[in-house]
């Protein structure tokens, strides 16, 4: 027997995680372990603990998978001894029990085992489908099948050919055969003929497995994640000799030490799709650490973040640097936690709300790191698809001012005599992917030297301590800005985010005399001096272009009124939505992006990944109507990938650079 077992422990800085874990240890029994082909098992569930899933998996028998607690009634027809794989998981543990050579099917010569096969189990609606009579231990003198839903429903045929399936839906299928002695065996098979809707697009393959580390001896589930209806799928195991035509094909066992690849082929009725990832899965002993070992760095993705109550959401795991221990925390979700490093299986949110996300990721190599993404799903009792709020940091017994400088003129938050060139507001938040428009508050007093004086208002990327790249600006002349008010800028078109961003504005100094009587006065009201150790989140920048802390500088730690209106936006199929192709492919000097339908002036970070997760080239430019031009012929032949990130949005290609 193998065990497998997962403990979660989550580790955080500046916030901990650690739970205690209800003891999983999976085990069942089989009644009987021993028979003839032709001849049906139960299964039962022992497992220690209180699981809330299970997923079993029965090589050599005619339904490969159950995810029942208690399976009955699993047919073995062809002789021979065969594993049995049980996996059980709760709130807080995943746990595996692998019973090896456990069942054993001896030869049945003697009495009749109705068996037969089809053309393809997975239909579009409206198909047709044959079905192949092989039957054991003949001959047969007469067949009676059963098609439900089917069309005809019934028929007398050795071997039907013609079976349409006229509605969407989960069918089963029985045969009865009869020898002319009289004897008779009849196999229904449950679930059987599965009918999906009509393609409208050719397929998209994609897929994702549960873990991608492990050690000898352990198995793998496979998703698929394929769009587009597919009904065909052609799963090639590199390295262990095993193919699959099942949609998620489990219980995938590596016995020995090695980096394999995974292809899946998909159909649907408008044609076929492949995809490859190369050395997907790492199988060793001890973590992998190669020849540069460096700690993890968390990220994840959510299929769909704006959700209906009784949804289930994914997870992909991103995170960089070969982890090989996961830890999630789903609040509100079920299950609660998970130690498998892509949430194939979704997680389930049947009540509304807003909730937070967490992982960590380990490896081997003596690093960690842990991402929480607070106010990530959310969750309404009805469609939303759009979801909007204004976001600030004054709290709401807080008060606020418009403090001086001290031993010049001007403002903390707008003109002074420090020449103060720009303010950010930085913002920690996963919830939102867009920034509509600001909204602060005004002093009693604004003076503007001229009708031509303006403000420049920005959204600036917030995955580093200070402001980054500039993500979307606005123009505002000072005479439009009303004082002693609350102001709102509405931006042209929405800006994209991804995770934290800064909001905030540039000042323009008059040449001359550093005097108010000189100079344009403008500024936006922060809160009140929270002393040297108080929360700080406004960032200014100097007359020697630096960053630094309202702390630093002023020694006052505040937070200024600019408050974003953001919006999460119904999710939806981006690159499809604007057009985006990425070409040739294979391609030997040059690869070429169309940017579509996207608007002119959107920033675009273009990323080269190699079959490794080495990111091995980044570039930054913007959409100006012209196809993007990627130079590839420096580098080896070989699979990459090639990320186009737009906002939150990513469009994801497989490249195959050929010389």
């Amino acid at each position: 027997m193998k065990k497998i077992a997962a403990i979660l422990i989550f580790l955080a800085t500046g916030c901990s995680y650690l739970y205690s874990q209800s003891r999983l240890e999976a085990a069942f029994r089989a009644e009987p372990i021993e028979i003839q082909a032709g001849e049906y098992i139960n299964f039962y569930d022992e497992t220690i603990g209180t699981p809330s899933f299970w997923r079993w998996s029965f090589p050599g028998s005619v339904q490969l998978v159950s995810f029942d607690q208690n399976p009955a009634n699993i047919r073995y027809v062809t002789p021979g001894t065969y594993d049995v794989i049980l996996e059980v998981e709760n709130s807080t543990s995943i746990d595996t029990e692998i019973d090896y050579g456990l069942i054993v099917v001896n030869p049945n010569t003697e009495t009749p085992i109705a068996n037969f096969t089809a053309d393809y189990l997975t239909i579009p609606v409206g198909s047709v489908v044959r079905f192949t009579n092989i039957s054991q231990n003949g001959p047969f003198t007469d067949y009676a099948w059963e098609f439900e839903g089917g069309s005809p429903l019934n028929s007398s045929d050795e071997n039907p050919v013609a079976i349409t399936y006229l509605n969407v839906g989960t069918y089963y299928v029985e045969l009865s055969v009869t020898r002319e002695d009289g004897l008779q065996d009849v196999f229904r098979y449950p679930k059987c003929i599965n009918v999906i809707p009509a393609a409208t697009q050719t397929p998209v393959a994609d897929f994702e497995a549960d873990r991608t580390f492990i050690t000898p001896g352990d198995v793998i589930n496979f998703a698929d994640l394929s769009r587009n209806n597919p009904y065909r799928w052609e799963w090639k195991f590199e390295g262990i000799n095993i193919t699959s035509t099942e949609k998620n094909p489990s219980g995938i066992i590596y016995p020995r030490a090695g980096r394999y690849s995974v292809q899946l082929i998909v159909h649907n009725d408008l044609g076929p799709d492949t995809i490859r990832k190369e050395n997907y899965v790492v199988v060793a002993a001890t973590d992998p650490c190669f020849s540069n070992p460096v700690a993890p760095i968390a990220d994840f993705v959510a299929s769909n973040r704006l959700i209906r109550s009784g949804t289930k959401v994914y997870f992909r795991d991103r995170s960089q640097n070969t982890p090989t221990i996961w830890s999630w925390q789903f609040e509100g979700g079920f299950p609660t936690y998970s130690t498998a490093s892509n949430i194939i299986r979704g997680v389930e949110y049947n009540t509304a709300g807003i909730y937070d996300v967490f992982m960590s990721v380990n490896n081997a190599c003596g690093g960690n790191d842990h991402i929480l993404k607070e106010n990530y799903i959310l969750v309404f009792s009805h469609t939303v698809p759009l979801y909007c709020d204004t976001i600030n940091h004054i709290g709401d017994d807080e008060n606020i001012t418009s403090p001086n400088v001290n031993g010049t003129w001007g403002k903390i938050g707008g003109h002074n005599g420090l020449k103060i060139r720009a303010y950010a507001e930085k913002f920690e938040q996963y919830t939102f992917d867009r920034v509509d428009e600001l909204v602060f508050a005004t002093p009693q007093s604004i003076k503007a030297k001229n009708d031509n004086s303006y403000i420049m208002f920005y959204v600036w990327d917030g995955n580093s301590q200070y402001p980054g790249e500039i993500l979307g600006e606005k123009k505002v002349l000072l005479k439009d800005i009303r004082q002693n008010f609350y102001g709102t800028i509405a931006f042209d078109n929405p800006i994209d985010v991804n995770g934290p961003f800064f909001v905030g504005y540039s000042l323009n100094y008059a040449s001359g005399a550093n005097t108010s009587a000189n100079n344009d006065e403008f500024a936006i009201n922060v809160a009140y001096n929270r002393g040297v150790n108080g929360t700080n989140t406004l960032y200014v920048m100097g007359n020697d272009s630096i960053w630094k802390t309202s702390t630093v500088e002023f020694g006052y730690s505040t937070s200024s009124t600019i408050a974003p209106r953001s919006c999460l936006v119904e999710s939806g199929s981006f690159e499809i939505d604007n057009n985006i192709e990425i070409y040739p492919n294979p391609a030997t000097e040059k690869i070429f992006i169309n940017t579509g339908d996207l608007a002119h002036g959107k920033n675009v970070l273009i990323q080269l990944i190699d079959m490794t997760g080495r990111v091995i080239s980044t570039e930054k430019m913007q959409v100006n109507g012209q196809n993007i031009e990627i130079n590839v012929n420096q580098y080896p032949e070989g699979l990459y990938f090639i990320n186009m990130i737009v906002g939150q949005h990513k469009v994801s290609e497989k490249i195959l650079i050929t010389k």
